[in-house]
């Protein structure tokens, strides 16, 4: 069987999307080897044989021509489908290695399956930190929840004089995004703050980077970001609330998640299993191409009551039916 190989040149959600379909190249290929900035999730991924770091893309690229194997360099967002719109994420990575398509409708159908804890048991110690916060707040379950996206978090963040990092140094441009995707904070604190009135006995946990909104009646932890992919796992996590961005690939599947659209829409970027609240917004001049630039098109938001009714019916049903 011929191997493969992929330089997967993207964000966090990018590679996790990919990671979901790496079960379906092992059943076509003998080899799959990845190279990506997030190395860490495909050393979490038992689907893949060979992983390899930004800094070793010689070898990379000489395995492969080694091997005489599928090699994948371009960037998937700037396929033609996908610039129109006519693929999923999973679809998109699909064509490109050269596998079986599915023609998803309505998002991808794939699931994440990662055991980030064989690689790194060490996290184990973080995942339990922020449950023992959880139950200190006398909190009885929680919801992790995303309302901003885009940054990296491997960006290199300055040291402050404790030899800390000093994230108060690395600033947020929402306006160069070429695609409008956050849940405004105004709004996002509205809501949280009618959630936690309605769900006093569940923790709101924020999955950001620390230089984002900090808002107010949450917690927020730094720490690795697949440490969210084990609290996702947990039976207190009753779900996710999210935007189109790397929170939602993280868990796709593995718990109830309710996420938002702006410019971005769940054909091409989401998962059909989810609940994908799809905000109204003139759409005609945006395709997922960066080199046009960020899109001025305005988002109609939904609003913080109408977002709290679709949470409350989506992630707390037996409290519905009770009623």
């Amino acid at each position: 069987m011929k191997n493969i190989y992929i330089n997967s040149q993207g964000g966090l959600g990018f590679n996790l999307a990919l990671s979901h379909i790496t079960k379906e190249l092992k059943q076509v290929y003998g080899k799959v080897c990845i190279l990506s900035p997030y190395f860490d999730v495909f050393e979490s991924c038992p689907y893949v044989d060979y992983v390899y770091k930004p800094n070793e893309i010689r070898d990379f690229i000489f395995d492969a021509k080694h091997d005489d194997a599928k090699l994948i360099c371009e960037r998937m967002y700037d396929s033609e489908d996908f610039i129109y719109k006519k693929v999923s994420y999973a679809d998109a990575w699909r064509k490109a290695a050269g596998i079986q398509t599915k023609g998803n409708k309505d998002g991808s159908d794939t699931r994440a399956e990662l055991y980030p804890l064989k690689k790194y048991p060490d996290m184990i110690n973080s995942v339990e930190g922020i449950l023992s916060t959880i139950k200190e707040q006398g909190k009885q379950d929680f919801v992790i929840m995303q309302f901003e996206g885009g940054q990296s978090p491997l960006v290199e963040v300055p040291v402050a004089p404790d030899g800390k990092p000093d994230w108060s140094k690395v600033p947020v441009n929402y306006d160069n995004e070429p695609l409008k995707r956050h849940y405004p904070f105004e709004k996002a604190q509205d809501f949280i703050d009618k959630f936690t009135e309605l769900h006093p006995e569940t923790a709101v946990v924020i999955y950001q980077l620390p230089n984002e909104h900090q808002f107010k009646g949450t917690l927020s932890f730094q720490v690795p970001y697949l440490v969210y992919y084990e609290l996702a796992k947990n039976k207190l996590c009753r779900g996710t609330v999210s935007i189109d961005s790397s929170l939602q690939h993280m868990v796709a599947g593995i718990c109830k998640s309710v996420v938002i659209w702006g410019h971005s829409l769940p054909l091409s970027f989401g998962y059909e299993y989810n609940r994908n609240l799809v905000q109204s917004c003139n759409r005609d001049d945006i395709l997922y191409f960066s080199a046009l630039g960020p899109s001025g098109a305005r988002v109609d938001y939904i609003q913080p009551d109408e977002l709290l009714k679709e949470v409350d019916n989506y992630l707390y049903p037996d409290a519905r039916k009770a009623a």
